[in-house]
């Protein structure tokens, strides 16, 4: 069967790509610009799966006619800015207009093609910063983005909802934790990269880096895992419910992260300030969020994570040295 994904060069994107091609899938990936050199060679394996089409979520009507050309049954709505706080203060209403309205034009693709399943990428960005963090976060808990990236996730999931009680189309939620690994890099929709990202390329690069807020914890996921479970979303013949987290679903403080990191590697160099000033990564209250609870991909799927915080960190640190022009010098 031939599945849609669409921000499929991005990061998540081409981990779900490649995640569905090894599942058989054929895949038709739709990204507003070609697919890298990088992109090829990590999934040269399965090429002969996977379709690179240069299309835009903006264009209703051209990505109708790759959907129907191509035989997409199942969409994988990948595609969105992610924008740090300088370029939501530049561009808010490009960000909405891509991250909102294009969810709108994929979920109107979805339902004049009779796709079999919509499958939206979500953040855990939508419960916000939980007052709570002792306990793990459920799909059920309060909702309340800080940010324009998490109200147009949570915002695509309402609207997602009453699509499919309109039109009855199979829909579900993915809301991934902080996802790390293989092809992450900025882009021009992607300028506010994961933390990991930045103490691998400083590490890459020689450099010593200072951090803010190392008792914070955050549930780092490597992307393999992130995509297995998105994959599971896309494949499942039945679901039982709407929205299911997507995470390693333990929570790991910073400092622990920066001493596995330098466990692995003896020269990683890193510092911790007190003060805000000539701070290289600084973790806010508002940002911080506990381990997401993983009860549902577990019981329906048999999901369990292929990788703890050293194990994926390891990984990670051979893939990144394969691919140095995704850690440019600064």
């Amino acid at each position: 069967m031939t599945t849609l994904v669409t921000g499929a060069t991005g990061f998540a994107g081409i981990n779900i790509v490649r995640a569905l091609a090894e599942a058989g899938e054929q895949v038709v990936a739709l990204d507003t610009v070609g697919a890298s050199d990088e992109c090829h060679r990590y999934i040269t394996d399965l090429e002969e799966k996977i379709d690179f089409v240069v299309g835009d979520v903006l264009d209703a009507t051209r990505t109708l006619k790759i959907a129907k050309e191509t035989g997409a049954q199942r969409i994988v709505h990948a595609a969105a800015i992610t924008p740090p706080r300088d370029v939501e203060l530049a561009m808010p209403s490009h960000i909405i207009n891509v991250n909102l309205m294009g969810t709108v034009n994929m979920l109107d693709i979805a339902r004049k093609i009779s796709a079999e399943r919509f499958v939206f990428v979500s953040s855990s960005g939508v419960y916000g910063a939980p007052k709570d963090n002792s306990q793990p976060v459920k799909e059920e808990a309060n909702t309340q983005p800080g940010n324009l990236y998490g109200i147009c996730k949570l915002a695509c999931e309402l609207l997602m909802n009453r699509y499919k009680q309109l039109f009855g189309l199979s829909t579900v939620v993915g809301r991934m934790a902080a996802i790390y690994g293989p092809m992450e890099r900025v882009t021009a929709s992607r300028g506010n990269p994961s933390l990991i990202y930045k103490l691998m390329h400083a590490h890459l690069e020689g450099r010593s880096i200072s951090v803010r807020g190392g008792d914070f914890v955050s549930d780092y996921t490597h992307v393999t895992d992130a995509s297995t479970i998105w994959r599971n979303l896309a494949l499942a013949d039945e679901l039982n419910h709407d929205i299911y987290n997507v995470s390693s679903g333990v929570a790991y403080p910073l400092t622990n992260v920066l001493e596995t990191l330098q466990g692995l590697e003896p020269t990683f160099n890193f510092s911790y300030r007190d003060s805000t000033e000539d701070v290289d990564i600084e973790i806010r209250p508002e940002s911080e969020r506990g381990a997401l609870d993983l009860t549902r991909p577990i019981t329906e799927f048999g999901f369990s994570p292929k990788y703890n915080l050293r194990d994926g960190l390891e990984a990670y640190l051979k893939w990144a040295r394969e691919y140095p022009t995704l850690f440019p010098s600064t």
